[in-house]
């Protein structure tokens, strides 16, 4: 083989590790979790694995899948032969390079993390959109004009109308505090109400070139204002406002009530829809319930106007100009803000299953915190998400909301991003790990630990030292319990508090306990039950227990052994089966040679003029050909018999009546025995439904087998019975030869009784006679009580 190219084989597996090691990588990020047993629904032993894993193999198996296809492409292509040029080495490695290259491509480690992310703060964005739209109605009681603020110009929005209202009722409680009667410093003061309002001259006049005003009571000619000009010059003759140019928008009081006019038209202030709903003061009732006359606002005439374009002021802070573009910014950003978030949860969803993947690692991680640690963590994220959220309305109390929003907003809302992700990941880990959630906790960790330790035992001394160790933990909680209590009368709810976790922890290791007794003990039921199965002959079921099972061990050293058995059963009827082949094969073979044989003796034994010494031994040649045809036959006969290719003739016979042919057809051999036989059949017929020609097969070799070795002179039972639904026959006789042997060792195949025996017999007659028997329905058995042979046949009566 060519040198470089076993260089190119040599350097491939390394090239197809760092392949593999990109995949390796992301299982290990992710290899904690817990694995279950889904076809026991058993849950593997929380020391054996982690949550977050199941999901996680079988992604790396696709992927690793995918790597094994590139190396086997590597593997399947022939290496070029030496006399190959270097140019076609090369082409060949560049199509191994671009097939490894195709069928395994690298994903980015980055991709699942940036589908989490996108999902998570899409998901955090469109639910701060919607809280703070909730929020924004609640706190405007309702009014659906304040959702309107963020989309619709700010001279249309509430945040306006509002701003509107308070500068006009300043202006209106300024100057009919300046006109009143009053004593100063009554409870009923305009003076003190007006300062209660925070009504100063700066108030309005920050708001420069924003705001013309002009406040008047007529009859004393007591005026406040920012606009030049009388009040002729403001106030046509027919009592309505003259706006200066550039303001098309004011507020305007005429003795009786107040008007509000848009682009000089006025407005119906009263219309639900108008926006003005609980803004437009009520001057006339207002000043009844201060003063009592009515008539005294008959001289006042206010007038506000707010320009059309607003300017910030150099010389002051106007709410009106920096309200309005933080309207601007804040609708602008509200709505990038809710785009932004629609358009990451659309991406998070349709990467969902890259999510899924992050999602595993983060539950796999979560996954390592006791339950009672997420608890703790969870209700203290609660508590700081709830106070930063109160302390930053607290904040809105006592300063604009404008202002309110760059930094205690920011900061609750970075609290409640933290919060989303915190429960984020609780539901996560509650959804992927499931039972673990709950299940993995301090106590069960330190019972895990217990388990450990005590698996170093003998079986018996681990569960003896389990119920010692309930004992000592039970007495101990008890003691504490107590003393705590005693604590309680003594004045601390503190002490209380622990006593009952004491109680409830010495109930759940009782429950713990109890239940994985229970756990045990079914455990040891089907143990038992498997074992029977075995005994019955079940080789292919296995025991299945959780591999945190106090009987684990066991269950696996069952299947061990029952595997043993099993493979042990499978090579004896492998065997059998070779064995009968051989039996079909070689009979099949001798039968043809063995025809010949018989047709070459018998034209012998026609010959005539041969010596007498080769008559002799032409009878000897015609009598071991008789014997060797018989044994041929019994080959075939047990062949035939233990395939599953037999043929029955089955019909309704009389059994009595074919003991009686069987010893007819062998009453010259019977006599020339010398044994005695003993025959007791029933007067009427006993009917079985068998096949005739094989049951007298059956009795015939039964017969011949007493023959041959029955004790000389002793004597032979057959009987006949019926017992129940069942016809009983047996044959009994006297060995003439010590039985050194066993009831089913003599059924096997060419076993001989007598094994000094060297003529006659094949070994075969009990194993067709037992094969035979069976195949016809009946049982077959046989008993040896000292010399005393007996052979039993079973058959069902005929109904």
């Amino acid at each position: 083989m060519d040198t470089k190219w076993r260089k190119s084989e040599e350097a491939r597996p390394e090239e197809e590790m760092d392949t593999l090691g990109i995949y390796n990588g992301i299982a290990e990020d992710g290899h904690t979790g817990e694995h279950t047993n889904e076809h026991t629904d058993e849950a593997l032993p929380e020391s054996a694995a982690e949550p977050g894993t199941e999901a996680l193999e079988t992604d790396q198996g696709q992927e690793n899948t995918q790597l094994g296809l590139a190396a086997k492409l590597h593997d399947d292509v022939t290496p070029p032969s030496e006399d190959t040029g270097e140019t076609q080495r090369l082409g060949e490695r560049k199509y191994l390079h671009d097939v490894s290259v195709t069928a395994s491509p690298k994903p980015r480690k980055s991709r699942p993390f940036a589908a989490w992310l996108c999902f998570v703060l899409g998901m955090t964005l469109i639910s701060l959109c919607t809280v703070g739209a909730f929020v924004g109605l609640v706190w405007s009681q309702g009014n659906w004009e304040s959702m309107k603020s963020l989309v619709t110009d700010y001279k249309s929005s509430l945040p306006f109308k509002a701003r509107t209202s308070r500068y006009f009722s300043a202006l209106f409680y300024y100057i009919t505090s300046l006109t009143s009667d009053i004593e100063p410093g009554s409870q009923s003061d305009p003076a003190s109400d007006a300062e209660n309002h925070v009504l100063r001259h700066s108030l309005l006049d920050n708001e420069g070139e924003n705001l013309k005003y002009f406040a008047i009571e007529i009859g004393s000619g007591l005026t406040i204002a920012n606009i030049d000009g009388n009040l002729s010059s403001v106030i046509g003759e027919d009592n309505m406002p003259i706006l200066p140019p550039g303001y098309d928008y004011c507020w305007y009081f005429d003795g009786k009530e107040v008007w509000v006019f848009d682009h000089g038209k006025p407005v119906d202030i009263r219309r639900l829809d108008s926006g003005y709903r609980g803004l437009v003061p009520d001057p006339v009732t207002d000043w009844v319930r201060r003063s009592g006359n009515p008539d005294d606002l008959a001289s006042i005439r206010v007038l506000l106007a707010v320009k059309n374009v607003l300017v910030p002021n150099p010389y002051g802070y106007s709410d009106y100009y920096y309200e309005q573009r933080t309207l601007a910014i804040a609708g602008r950003l509200y709505f990038g803000v809710l785009a932004a978030g629609v358009l990451m949860f659309a991406y998070g969803v349709i990467k969902r299953r890259d999510k899924h993947i992050f999602d595993r690692k983060l539950a796999a991680w979560s996954g390592r915190l006791w339950f009672e640690v997420k608890v703790f963590l969870s209700l203290l994220v609660a508590l700081v998400a709830y106070g930063v959220l109160y302390a930053s309305w607290d904040w809105y109390s006592y300063v604009h909301w404008w202002s309110w929003l760059p930094i205690p907003v920011l900061i609750s809302a970075g609290i409640l991003l933290f919060a989303l992700f915190w429960f984020y990941m609780m539901l996560a880990d509650l959804i992927i790990n499931r039972k673990r959630f709950f299940s993995h906790n301090s106590v069960n960790s330190l019972l895990t630990l217990y388990r450990n330790y005590e698996k170093k035992y003998p079986w018996q001394k681990m569960m003896l030292s389990r119920v010692y160790a309930l004992i000592i933990a039970e007495a101990v909680l008890c003691l504490l319990a107590v003393i705590f209590i005693l604590g309680f009368f003594g004045g601390s709810a503190l002490l209380a508090l622990l006593s009952l976790l004491l109680v409830a922890l010495g109930v759940f290791l009782l429950y713990r306990y109890l239940r994985r007794y229970s756990e045990t003990v079914n455990d040891l039921g089907r143990l038992v039950d498997h074992i029977r199965r075995i005994k019955d002959g079940d080789m292919e079921t296995k025991l299945l227990v959780a591999a945190d099972s106090d009987i684990h061990e066991a269950a696996q050293n069952l299947n061990t052994i029952q595997e043993g058995m099993s493979r042990a059963v499978r090579e004896k009827l492998k065997s059998e089966r070779m064995k009968v082949d051989l039996i079909t094969n070689v009979s099949h073979d001798l039968k043809t040679p063995l025809t010949s044989i018989v047709s070459y003796v018998e034209l012998l034994a026609k010959e005539e003029g041969l010596p007498p010494n080769a008559r002799d031994y032409v009878a000897i040649l015609a009598q071991k050909t008789e014997r060797l045809r018989h044994l041929i036959q019994d080959l075939f006969d047990l062949a035939k018999a233990t395939s599953d290719n037999i043929v029955l003739d089955l019909n309704k016979l009389d059994l009595a009546r074919l003991i009686n042919q069987a010893l007819a057809d062998m009453q010259e051999s019977i006599e020339d025995s010398g044994l005695a036989f003993r025959v007791k059949l029933p007067d009427e017929p006993v009917y079985i439904v068998s096949d005739g020609a094989k049951l007298s097969r059956v009795l015939q070799n039964l017969i011949s087998n007493t023959l041959k070795y029955s004790l000389l002179g002793s004597r032979v039972f057959i009987d006949l019975e019926v017992q129940g639904k069942e016809a009983l026959v047996t044959i009994k006789n006297t060995a003439n030869y010590e039985m050194d042997f066993d009831e089913e060792e003599i059924l096997e195949r060419f076993v001989r009784g007598d094994r000094s025996r060297s003529t006659e017999g094949s070994g075969l007659g009990l194993s067709i006679a037992k094969s035979f028997t069976e195949a016809c329905g009946g049982r077959f058995a046989i008993k040896i009580d000292g010399d005393q042979f007996k052979v039993e046949l079973r058959f069902q009566l005929a109904g």
